[in-house]
């Protein structure tokens, strides 16, 4: 099999395990599972990085970066180690004559057998032509998924006899012909050398393979040849290019050196040292409070990031209750996002910490009273992990296993960066999500979503809708004034779809994040100080007023998924997938700065 080059950060999205990736010369292969990733002579350990907190949320998950390609030269001992992938689907067929054949996992590229001696009554061109002269094989490009993750190729076999007399017998052979009166699928048809022949025409209609008895045989062709698991549920058959054959399941988040309750890294350090050193030092039985606080305050000297009070009460109290810390482990979802919209709100690290953050009231500002303060985030780190992936439904329960044994790792990277964080002012924006009219506007996307079977009884939060849309847009305007695009810069929204719904904050990090050591170079958060920042978010507002497919795209009942956005498309509020954080769901522009009938219903509306 042949090599070829991915990103590291691809295999995190849009690539991954499971993940079929198409590379030049007709070459289609699927990331293999994570056990054939390393082996005892390259084991995981350099390529281990630590963030304490995310680990904790995912059960004590190491974290390993996709191994990078590296010569002897380079690396003696990380050296030529490879991703490894399978080749999928496994009906190929020759692009000349047809014929087609069942190839292996693996292997070089197969050229055809020639085996197809005649067609249409002609002998055919592979036939005649010596085996170094006939042509590679192409993969073929139907196959069938299943709603729990498997995968296997489009059963052609069993189509083209479905209506056949002729038995299904060892010495049937397919071929492929393609054109006739039709461009369609019905002009793509199989033919077997029994004389069993069918089209695609019906392929992709609901149920096509039930009605041929065939189901989910279970296969994960990711995770090797005998991995297969009991299944039996209905096949979809789909294009091995289309979109929802496999969908990430990434998690993403901001690296704190240290906890909100710490000043600084420093601090940490020192109070993680002073409980190792004073856990088994106990005077008749109780902690020896004097010992600590002159550690405290030796510690406090020799390095003046250290808060000496805050050392020695921290120690006491972890003394105290015994836990060594491990109450981190206990955060909800919630706790944990409130942690991040905690440090980026108030001024936290210094320029040599992997998170430097200087805040700003908003009274700094002109015309921005809809906001309590702006924080520009000189550096940050951001760890992305990649957990699993559904195929079929991004939103479906579960995800598929990313290896076929239980590993105590997950492939992640982190990126450098920048970027600037906006605290609302949560009063006015609950005070406008209570409207009834606001109410009615984002009542129309919860009952696409409920007539589509997505949700419930479930509502949605205006406040989640207005500030997801004002990031997309916001997004927009800082890339036309920084100089990054779209695809480099992405969301992280703080509300109470994520913080609980009486958490009372919200707020908005537009950040950029590369893989490099130095990260970015200053100009989103340059565009984030007094005198800039308010002209942009103007022209971001401006800007929604009106988009190119209005007036259709401001009156439309429902677009997207499911109906999913509302005055929101690809001209105005929609941006790369990778930017967004929820998959461009859930958004609207009338929520920003009004509809045609009611501009009173956008937040924005006495704003801009």
């Amino acid at each position: 099999m042949a090599d070829y080059n991915v990103r590291r950060d691809n295999l995190i999205s849009p690539w991954g395990v499971g993940a079929i990736i198409p590379f030049p010369h007709d070459e289609s292969l699927m990331v293999a599972g994570l056990d054939s990733w390393f082996d005892e002579d390259h084991p995981i350990d350099d390529f281990v990085f630590p963030d304490e907190r995310l680990s904790k949320r995912l059960g004590g998950k190491l974290f390993v970066l996709p191994p990078d390609f590296r010569t002897e030269r380079q690396d003696p001992d990380h050296a030529y180690i490879k991703i490894p992938a399978v080749r999928f689907p496994r009906w190929q067929y020759c692009p000349v004559c047809g014929n087609m054949e069942f190839v292996g996992p693996s292997g070089s590229r197969k050229r055809c057998s020639g085996d197809l001696r005649r067609r249409d009554g002609r002998e055919t061109y592979c036939s005649k032509q010596k085996e170094e002269k006939r042509p590679y094989l192409v993969p073929e490009r139907f196959i069938a998924v299943c709603e729990c993750g498997h995968i296997e190729d489009f059963p052609i076999m069993e189509w083209v006899h479905k209506n056949s007399d002729m038995p299904i017998t060892p010495t049937c052979k397919l071929y492929r012909s393609t054109g006739g009166s039709s461009s369609s699928l019905a002009g793509i048809r199989y033919t077997c050398t029994c004389g069993a022949s069918y089209s695609m025409q019906s392929a992709f209609h609901k149920g096509a393979l039930d009605k041929i008895s065939y189901f989910c045989n279970g296969k994960r062709p990711w995770l090797g040849s005998n991995s297969e698991e009991h299944c039996g549920k209905s096949l979809i058959v789909m294009q091995r290019g289309a979109s929802n054959v496999w969908f990430a399941n990434v998690i993403s988040s901001i690296y704190i050196p240290w906890l909100p309750k710490y000043k600084n890294e420093a601090t940490k350090d020192c109070i993680k040292r002073g409980v190792n050193k004073f856990k088994s030092a106990l005077v008749n039985g109780e902690i020896d409070k004097e010992s600590i606080r002159r550690f405290a305050i030796a510690n406090a000297s020799a390095d003046d990031d250290i808060d000496a009070e805050q050392a020695y009460a921290e120690i006491i109290e972890t003394l105290l209750n015994n836990n060594n810390g491990a109450a981190d482990s206990a955060l909800s979802e919630d706790e944990y996002r409130k942690q991040e919209f905690d440090v980026l709100t108030r001024d936290s690290g210094k320029t040599s910490d992997e998170l430097y953050v200087k805040n700003r009231p908003a009274s700094d500002y002109s015309s921005l009273g809809f906001l309590k303060s702006i924080s520009l985030v000189h550096k940050l780190r951001e760890t992305r992990v990649f957990t699993g992936f559904n195929r079929i439904n991004s939103n479906a329960p579960g995800t598929a296993a990313i290896s076929f044994h239980p590993t105590t790792w997950l492939p992640a990277v982190k990126n450098n960066g920048e970027g600037i964080m906006l605290e609302f002012n949560y009063g006015l924006l609950r005070e406008w999500a209570e409207k009834e009219a606001v109410k009615r506007r984002v009542g129309i996307i919860e009952e696409n979503l409920r007539t589509s079977g997505k949700i419930g009884k479930e509502t949605i939060d205006p406040v989640f809708v207005m500030l997801h849309t004002f990031s997309h847009c916001l997004i927009t305007a800082l890339s036309n004034e920084s100089g990054y695009s779209n695809a480099s810069i992405r969301e992280r929204i703080y509300c109470p779809k994520y913080l609980g719904e009486n958490s009372g904050i919200a707020g908005i990090l537009i950040y950029t994040a590369s893989g490099d050591s130095e990260g970015s170079l200053g100009g989103l958060v340059r565009q984030g100080l007094p005198g800039k920042i308010e002209s942009i978010i103007q022209r971001a507002l401006s800007e929604a007023k009106w988009c190119a497919s209005d007036p259709v795209c401001i009156q439309s009942p429902g677009q997207g998924q499911d109906g999913c956005n509302l005055a929101a498309c690809h001209n105005c509020a929609l941006i790369p997938e990778t930017s967004c954080e929820n998959k461009n769901m859930l958004l609207d522009r009338g929520v920003l700065i009004g509809t045609l009938d009611n501009p009173s219903v956008g937040f924005f509306s006495d704003v801009c």
